[in-house]
């Protein structure tokens, strides 16, 4: 009689997740707990001067849309069922510093319209500590990234310290392009919309892929 030999092991798909752990977009009540989570993320990355104003914002409710008429701003958060505790977040954006500077420049209301469509920030993505190395920073990711395209955005950009190996990895991973330490990123434009630049701040790289 043959002894048997196993198959290989199965290989886990980016978002798949622990069976106690949920991906969903935030509930009224939850912004204490998100931007908690979501300083860890911001950590290096200037003054998280926006936590406030974001923590009212969740606390009243969405959906989330941008001040330019498109463009939605996506909350989600990864519960552990069990205890309800959230303990995963990911914050993204339209491209705000991008459409300021269009604003100033004379930018018309269509112009400013469809840049906040096109595009998506990734503002912040966070796990607790007790947390990490599940799927959860992927699901999430991936979780965005889809409601965004599903509200017709096409390009994702964001940016990291500079030299920090593990996020190049985990970006990489997921199919962005890691950009050199200072390089802007231009983000494609189209019919109804010209190329605009973004540029990281100092001691950063950016990282973008189309969605």
């Amino acid at each position: 009689m043959g002894r048997h030999k196993p198959g290989k092991p199965r290989r886990r798909r980016l978002d798949e997740l622990p069976d106690n752990i949920q991906i969903r977009e935030t509930r009224p009540g939850e912004g204490k707990a998100f931007t908690d989570l979501a300083a860890l993320a911001m950590e290096g990355h200037g003054d998280f001067d926006d936590r406030e104003a974001m923590c009212e914002v969740i606390d009243e409710g969405g959906p989330f849309m941008s001040q330019f008429g498109a463009g939605r701003f996506v909350f989600l958060v990864a519960e552990h069922t069990p205890t309800a505790r959230i303990v995963g977040v990911s914050s993204s954006i339209p491209p705000l510093s991008v459409l300021g500077g269009m604003e100033r420049d004379g930018a018309d209301p269509v112009a400013l319209g469809a840049t906040a469509m096109a595009y998506v920030k990734i503002r912040a993505l966070a796990v607790a500590d007790d947390h990490r190395r599940q799927g959860i920073a992927s699901a999430l990711l991936i979780k965005a990234l889809a409601i965004h395209r599903e509200h017709r955005a096409f390009f994702a950009y964001g940016q990291f310290t500079a030299g920090d190996d593990d996020l190049a990895r985990f970006y990489r991973r997921h199919g962005f392009t890691i950009h050199a330490p200072g390089q802007p990123v231009i983000l494609p434009g189209s019919s109804r919309h010209r190329d605009v630049g973004a540029a990281p701040l100092a001691g950063e790289q950016m990282f973008s892929r189309a969605i």
